[in-house]
């Protein structure tokens, strides 16, 4: 993937780890070997297989969950990424209401361990998660000042709002990236394909400074072939020139 990048002209990506082996230092060494200077943000684990684990009330599922949390940074460090995109516990019950003085101390504990891997943890916006409203986004950054934000444009709209909602809630210093797609008769598409008015967002990331990169979510069910995938690329990176015209 690393090459079919270069070729694409990709000078930025995510890179998204899937299973346990692939947290595995060995598997995460020969990985970073194919690097050859493409810039990798962030590193992105399957969240669900451990993250909820992390805030448990168990001291030994903590502590477990902590295990492959390192691995993880250890990751982010290897791959030369800045950032964690982490994803937190899961809300089952549609909670609204949070303790955010106890989640701002596990927070605390997790960035601590992060930034011994030189890594900044960035909590996305998963709608299936505690992280799913601007309103909780606010109350979090304002007593977790080590937190960084990863902002979803299909995860904002499913859970029914706008992106720039998202934006209001956090400094523009502290969004680390900005993942979208596009939207054709209500089904997620790649960039291009739909009717999202991409140059309105470039204008409103000018406006309020934020220099997060844009990164496009390319699912595999929203293409045929990785040309469709170089085609969306080149589409984003056309009406960003433009915006800075």
């Amino acid at each position: 993937m690393f090459d079919v990048m270069r070729k694409m002209r990709a000078d930025t990506c995510e890179f998204c780890l899937n299973t346990f082996s692939e947290y595995e230092k060995d598997y995460v060494d020969k990985l970073a070997a194919y690097r050859n200077g493409l810039n990798v943000t962030a590193v992105s684990p399957l969240s669900t297989q451990f993250e909820p684990q992390l805030f448990s009330p168990n001291a030994r599922v903590r502590a477990d969950a902590e295990l492959i949390f390192k691995k993880i940074c250890y990751a982010c460090f290897a791959l030369g990424a800045k950032f964690y995109t982490f994803r937190g516990p899961i809300n089952l019950n549609d909670q609204r209401e949070f303790d955010y003085n106890r989640l701002a101390q596990r927070f605390s504990q997790l960035s601590d361990i992060a930034a011994s891997y030189g890594v900044i943890l960035s909590l996305k916006n998963m709608r299936w998660s505690y992280a799913a409203t601007p309103a909780f986004f606010g109350k979090l950054f304002d007593v977790c000042p080590r937190l960084c934000a990863t902002f979803d444009l299909t995860h904002a709209e499913n859970a029914g709002y706008d992106l720039r909602e998202f934006f209001d809630a956090v400094p523009a210093q502290r969004i680390s990236l900005v993942e979208v797609a596009d939207v054709v008769k209500g089904e997620w598409c790649l960039p291009g394909k739909g009717k999202y008015r991409f140059d309105r967002l470039f204008a409103e990331l000018d406006r309020r400074k934020i220099a997060a990169p844009v990164l496009i979510a390319a699912r595999n069910d929203c293409y045929a072939d990785l040309l469709q995938v170089r085609d969306s690329l080149e589409y984003i990176a056309g009406l960003y020139q433009k915006s800075k015209a």
